[in-house]
């Protein structure tokens, strides 16, 4: 046993993948699928990864504690890149890498200003992303390149693991790009988390994870990387890409695999339903203990629609689980009860507003479903606008005190205190208790959730607003659930400059590019409107709401749009 080995123990989580490192060497940590074909990654070709990672960062001067940004597409090189990171006493942060569809100058540049930010100690990316970030004139500060086509010829390093209390990642999912919140998360409370999580889903040896999520989301990230690896249950990985050009993968990968847990956000059961129902009777999905609805809120008419479409495939009731997760957490904060249906409620739709008891209705209305009960040593109080707790039953903001909360925002300090009080998170959901089990109503500020892609209005009016043609300060995103998608959609509204004299038409085409190359998700709908359209608030605020109501009458009410 190496030195390095024998101060481990130290650190529970580093120490468990070292153990499975040896005890599980020639078994599966991983099979990767994407458009060449499938490869499986063993346990020791992921410790050869890692070591020779660990080797990169120590030779290029890499200090522990020190930021290692990880922008690379799927491929074995991601889990060697992250581990060995963790194992060397770095804390890494997986980044999302350019879709064939984004716009790479604008794509780069709106990541400017999380570099400033975060002032990484490290970027490691291929030669192609790296020439990609230098044509967008991306300033990378003091930050080492580390190009992983340099990796073969890294010497492999002995682990050096930090204690766990340190940080052990980032997570920069909570946001967009350039202003995406930096998540730090301790091993104490990932292992927290784990243990819970692992007791709430009955996760076990006999259990195969099957996953097309991006690494650089929470829910890909913790629930189909970083517990796994703990737990030593095999993953099969989809390149996300892949998946949406062939979403039938993931129950090929369900069916080869023998796969019994999957994780989507409820756009995903939309989509699935949509594309591969047709197909049902080709898939066997009998061995699935729970498809997770998790990421955004679970919708009871998509659990029927996917029910429906895929009952010829062995789809039971009681594999449809719902979850509420957040990066703050860790990951979860509730669970359904795996095997048992979860609960659903009608409450009248004009009694469901903060500080008020949703009313029970036999018919009409609208219909919820819980997302289960807190994991253990989770407390969750419903509070009202000045933080006060509300009984079980009343609807208000949801606020989380956990062993496994966030140690704060990256170099946020005025937002983590705005956010973490006196231990408890206020998540800026809105939802209520009834029995116990929660039920997530949607969001108290602007965020928009966008096929599981977390977007905050804000961040979409400031990156369209400096677009020629539109006047500033005169836009706003809007989202807006869509029962077919299964998801919010994006519109935007943007007033034009009326001395500036383009073209409605080419404004529109730029706004719709620079949403799709900075958020990767295209808006549904963009109406550029005359100067003074849109409506104010008595604070002079914009009103979305407002605003939305008169976009929905703009053919009647003689607004000139």
């Amino acid at each position: 046993m190496t030195d390095a080995h024998k101060a481990l123990p130290s650190n529970h989580f580093l120490a468990m993948l070292a153990d499975n490192f040896t005890s599980r060497r020639d078994g599966a940590f991983c099979h990767i699928i994407d458009n060449v074909g499938e490869m499986t990654l063993t346990w020791a070709d992921l410790e050869r990864g890692a070591r020779r990672f660990t080797g990169l960062y120590s030779a290029n001067g890499i200090l522990p504690g020190g930021v290692v940004l990880i922008f690379l597409r799927h491929g074995p090189a991601l889990y060697g890149a992250f581990f060995g990171a963790m194992l060397g006493g770095f804390v890494p942060s997986f980044m999302p890498c350019l879709s064939p569809r984004q716009n790479p100058a604008i794509y780069w540049r709106s990541h400017q200003t999380l570099l400033d930010r975060s002032e990484p100690s490290a970027i490691v990316a291929d030669r192609a992303t790296f020439a990609e970030m230098e044509a967008a004139g991306l300033r990378l500060g003091a930050a080492r390149r580390l190009i992983v086509e340099d990796l073969a010829t890294a010497a492999a390093a002995d682990f050096d693991p930090p204690p766990e209390t340190a940080i052990a990642l980032l997570q920069h999912s909570s946001g967009t790009t350039g202003l995406k919140k930096g998540v730090a998360l301790s091993y104490d409370a990932i292992l927290r988390q784990i243990e819970a999580y692992r007791a709430a889903l009955h996760v076990g040896g006999d259990d195969v994870i099957v996953s097309w999520l991006p690494l650089y989301h929470d829910m890909g990230l913790i629930a189909c990387c970083v517990m796994p690896a703990f737990l030593g249950v095999p993953v099969v990985h989809i390149d996300p890409f892949y998946w949406v050009a062939r979403p039938r993968s993931l129950f090929d990968a369900i069916a080869a695999h023998r796969g019994t847990l999957a994780w989507l956000p409820n756009f995903a059961f939309e989509h699935l339903a949509r594309v591969a129902g047709r197909d049902a009777a080709s898939f066997d999905l009998s061995r699935v203990r729970a498809f997770v609805n998790c990421s955004e809120p679970c919708k009871p008419a998509t659990f029927d629609r996917f029910r429906a479409a895929f009952a010829a495939s062995g789809m039971r009731d009681a594999a449809l689980q719902c979850c509420y997760a957040m990066a703050e957490t860790v990951f979860a904060v509730t669970q359904t009860t795996p095997g048992v249906a979860p609960r659903r409620i009608r409450v009248a739709s004009d009694s469901v507003a903060r500080g008020q008891t949703p009313r029970l209705v036999d018919s009409g209305g609208v219909e919820l479903i819980e997302t289960g009960a807190p994991l253990d040593g989770v407390t969750i109080t419903i509070r009202d606008d000045a933080g006060n707790t509300l009984p079980e039953g009343a609807v208000g903001e949801i606020a989380i005190s956990a062993p496994f909360l966030f140690a704060g925002y990256d170099r946020d300090s005025a937002r983590t205190a705005e956010r973490l009080i006196g231990g408890v998170y206020f998540s800026r959901d809105l939802g209520f208790l009834r029995d116990g089990h929660l039920f997530v109503l949607g969001r108290a500020d602007d965020l928009i959730i966008v096929n599981g892609r977390n977007l905050y209005a804000h961040d979409i009016e400031a990156a369209i607003g400096a677009i020629a043609g539109i006047k500033p300060g005169r836009c706003i995103a809007i989202g807006v659930f869509d029962e077919i998608a299964g998801s919010d959609v994006l519109i935007v509204v943007c007033e034009r400059d009326g001395t500036a004299g383009r073209d409605p038409d080419a404004m529109i085409g730029d706004i719709v590019a620079a949403v799709h190359s900075i958020f990767a998700v295209t808006p549904r709908r963009v109406h550029v409107v005359a100067e003074g359209w849109l409506v104010k608030t008595t604070s002079g605020k914009l009103s979305r709401s407002d605003n939305l109501a008169r976009l929905a009458g703009k053919r009647t009410d003689g607004s000139g749009l």
